[in-house]
């Protein structure tokens, strides 16, 4: 009875109803389509960095992450692999690579780089760098010529077939030394990466650094990328830990990880001012609704309904509002949200040249999350309940005369 009344109070005043309706749905479409695209960004940046930086989940020596020196390379040994076989259902593929800092010369001239032994075959599956070649080819495992990149090869003038000199400091400290020839080169849209990169195979940079079978970082992807933290901790435990760490790419990349929470704060925070200019926007229309309304309330106590009863169906009422605004609103926001996460918001001009330069593609899809579509019903739920509350109290307050004779 209490629902059937609230509905039919409702449809009293059906333009009062729908106004206030069309600001909850409006706060609702609003909302998540901000944190969908905010998501979404944060989805495409982290899996920007992730493939091009740490991988999600790496095998270091317990040294390493505090002192990144050639020095604190990981022993790719037995034991390693005995806990890499016994996790081989939750990983999809490794990735080995051993990197440290040279000298890159040719004749008189010197440029420091960033060397970096790799397997292709890996690397392709992670980073794409052979769909980079600009001149040249990629190597393969057991190759012996050096791949450069783009800034690299111009600000020391190389080309496909010349020689690279490389000088260095290799593991314990032994001098590292060695002439390659470039059979290609590659173009980051990064400029540090850009001038600074130089890839060998891996064998090779491993004999160039003196690190024979050594690693300074194996980066694990999973097959399964919601349960790092799990395959982590399960690695770990196989893993001496005072000589092997397993690290989640939220401990290689704590910057990344508090600028999330940031930017999650900041829209977290636009999307509450929405919702506060809702929630007032809703309690001003109940306000009126109870003035209009008031000698309606005295005359229905007067002739013996309770303050209970009557408070109950002023509450249903405003839930039912919040109710219909969720509803339509998902209705709206669930094939906005689709569509862009279909077809991403492409940047043009010297917007998309900026973002390039982060090594990101200048697009951004919305994220198609369920979570958030709950997450924003729940808190509009949430202010309608808190007014649906108010206009209880308000109501059970009447004054039964003052309220007939108004």
């Amino acid at each position: 009875m209490f629902f059937t009344l609230a509905w039919r109070n409702l449809w009293r005043n059906k333009r009062r109803t729908l106004i206030t309706v069309s600001s909850v749905l409006f706060a609702y479409v609003l909302a998540t389509a901000l944190l969908s695209f905010a998501k979404g960004f944060q989805q495409q940046l982290t899996e920007t960095m992730i493939r091009q930086e740490t991988g999600y989940l790496q095998i270091q020596d317990a040294l390493y992450f505090d002192e990144p020196s050639l020095d604190h390379t990981l022993a790719h040994d037995d034991e390693v692999k005995q806990a890499l076989a016994a996790l081989d259902d939750k990983i999809s593929y490794l990735v080995p690579r051993i990197q440290g800092f040279s000298l890159a010369a040719k004749e008189m001239s010197t440029r420091p780089a960033m060397v970096a032994g790799i397997l292709p075959e890996k690397e392709d599956k992670i980073r794409n760098l052979s769909g980079h070649i600009v001149s040249g080819e990629m190597f393969s495992a057991n190759d012996d010529y050096a791949v450069i990149g783009q800034g690299l090869a111009d600000l020391l003038g190389f080309g496909i077939g010349d020689t690279l000199i490389l000088i260095g400091q290799g593991y314990q400290a032994v001098t590292a030394t060695g002439m390659f020839e470039i059979g290609g080169i590659i173009e980051f849209q990064l400029p540090e990466q850009n001038n600074t990169a130089v890839f060998l195979p891996l064998k090779k940079a491993q004999w160039y650094f003196a690190a024979e079978d050594r690693l300074t970082n194996l980066i694990i992807m999973p097959i399964n990328t919601d349960r790092i933290d799990y395959l982590a901790g399960e690695l770990q435990s196989r893993l001496d830990d005072e000589w092997h760490a397993a690290k989640t790419w939220k401990e290689l990349m704590p910057d990344m990880v508090g600028l999330m929470q940031m930017q999650d704060t900041v829209y977290t925070g636009i999307a509450w001012i929405f919702y506060i200019i809702v929630g007032f926007g809703i309690f001003g229309t109940i306000l009126t609704m109870l003035h209009e309304r008031m000698q309606e309330f005295g005359i229905l106590l007067s002739i013996g309904m309770k303050r209970f009863q009557l408070g109950l169906t002023g509450l249903i009422e405003t839930i039912f509002i919040g109710l219909l605004g969720i509803a339509g609103g998902a209705l709206i926001a669930l094939p906005i949200v689709y569509i862009f996460n279909l077809f991403p918001i492409a940047f043009t001009g010297e917007m998309a040249d900026y973002i390039l330069r982060f090594g990101m593609e200048p697009v951004f899809p919305m994220l198609l999350d369920k979570q958030i579509f709950i997450q924003q019903a729940y808190t509009v739920f949430g202010i309608t309940l808190l007014i649906g509350l108010y206009t209880m109290r308000k109501i059970h307050g009447i004054r039964i005369l003052e309220a007939a004779q108004n």
